[in-house]
């Protein structure tokens, strides 16, 4: 059904909004998307949702719902100002969903069918059925897999655009690349967040170079800026202390905080500085890190917070962020930190730091998994070798939401022109 005014009506699909930085991109966009008077659905897989600050007003959100489900979730999340009344569940009937997963096993011959996946796309086909997007776009492997499926369960009536947030031969499993390899050319089109992962697309999926597209994410500058305000009460930010290195990601072998815990220690055995780690991490994951620090002789410079939705706060007042990834699509804490105004360092990992950061003009590189050279790039950063704060956001700026909207707003207009009634 099409919004008044000759809007869109969008539907946008991801397994959750755990605190990831394809959740935050994608309700920066449906924010933005909102505000320009499209009508944007988002469907996740399981509610768990960390960014309850960040749910813009006006969005519905719609979840599978089982008995199994805890009650107690599900009653906050209602309660929540911006979902009031728009947050609906979808009853995830295991019947139905069995039936889904046998059908699509006839539909596709010989494509490996992971049963999460066609429960999924039997809640998003019941969504496409009952709310009738005029698009659908995806993020993350398990929608993008799923949301096609529920294409071709609904016989593909609704047009799939699927948005690539990493690189997907290095993180797909077997199963998902080759249902990536055989499902992603029926999208209607495929967005990459950076050239990078626009070209892997091409070249390991073999996908038509008119389909892919390269948009960058979303970076609300003013936003960031804004919350970066936020007063911190912990004791490193005070002045006169050493300063700080932050990390923030998620526990992930993807991350390689042991290059980071290497690099750490060998830059405390040369000056004073403490590094900060946001992110949710398991107990013995923690007891690891700080296993390592201890053998640099830095455990007690070493902090590992949980998961806050404002990290800006930290990162404005940061000595320095840091990365030590092994790869990426387009990683948004680098953005974010510019955003911020504060000195970013980061291993060169495919794809995207060496797109933000031009090759290292607005930020240093390290080669991946170079302990040493990561250890170099801090000192150097944070002996003052980088450039002012107001340079810095002025890069980030670059990444407005406004002009990743205007290329999203354009790219659905033409699938959606282009999608027979």
């Amino acid at each position: 059904m099409a919004a008044p005014g000759g809007k869109l009506h969008l539907g946008f699909v991801l397994p959750s909004l755990t605190g990831g930085g394809a959740e935050r991109v994608t309700l920066t966009l449906a924010a933005e998307l909102l505000e320009r008077g499209h009508r944007v659905d988002l469907l996740v897989g399981r509610l768990s949702v960390a960014y309850r600050e960040a749910i813009p007003a006006g969005l519905r959100l719609f979840y599978p719902w089982l008995p199994l489900l805890s009650l107690r979730e599900e009653w906050e999340l209602r309660r929540h100002p911006a979902l009031s009344g728009r947050a609906q569940a979808i009853p995830l009937n295991p019947m139905a969903a069995a039936w889904a997963w046998w059908s699509l096993r006839r539909r596709l011959p010989g494509l490996p069918v992971n049963p999460k996946h066609a429960a999924l796309a039997h809640c998003i086909a019941r969504y496409l059925r009952g709310e009738r997007p005029q698009l659908l776009m995806s993020g993350l492997q398990d929608a993008d897999i799923s949301a096609l499926y529920a294409a071709e369960l609904t016989g593909r009536s609704t047009p799939v655009v699927v948005s690539v947030h990493i690189s997907v031969g290095r993180d797909y499993t077997a199963g998902q690349f080759a249902n990536a390899a055989r499902l992603y050319p029926r999208a209607r089109a495929v967005t990459a967040v950076s050239d990078g992962v626009a070209g892997e697309l091409r070249q390991s999926l073999g996908l038509n170079p008119e389909a892919v597209r390269t948009i960058y994410n979303p970076v609300p500058s003013a936003t960031i800026w804004r919350l970066s305000q936020a007063a911190v009460a912990h004791p490193w930010f005070a002045a006169g202390q050493p300063p700080v290195i932050l990390c923030v990601g998620r526990e992930t072998p993807q991350k390689d905080y042991p290059t980071l815990m290497e690099a750490f220690g060998m830059v405390r055995r040369r000056r004073p500085a403490r590094l900060l780690l946001l992110g949710d991490f398991s107990e013995n994951y923690q007891a690891g890190l700080r296993a390592q620090a201890r053998s640099w002789g830095a455990e007690r410079d070493l902090e590992i917070a949980g998961f806050d939705e404002n990290p800006f706060k930290y990162m404005r007042r940061a000595g320095l962020l840091a990365l030590s990834t092994h790869y990426e699509g387009l990683p948004t804490t680098l953005l974010e930190a510019l955003a911020c105004g504060t000195p970013v360092v980061s291993s060169d990992a495919p794809h995207g730091p060496a797109e933000i950061l031009e090759g290292g003009q607005w930020g240093k590189l390290a080669p991946v998994g170079d302990a040493p050279a990561l250890a170099q790039a801090m000192l150097e950063t944070l002996q003052g070798d980088h450039p002012p704060a107001e340079e810095l956001r002025r890069r980030a700026a670059w990444f407005s939401t406004e002009r990743a909207a205007d290329a999203y707003e354009e790219l659905f207009a033409k699938v959606v022109e282009q999608t027979p009634l």
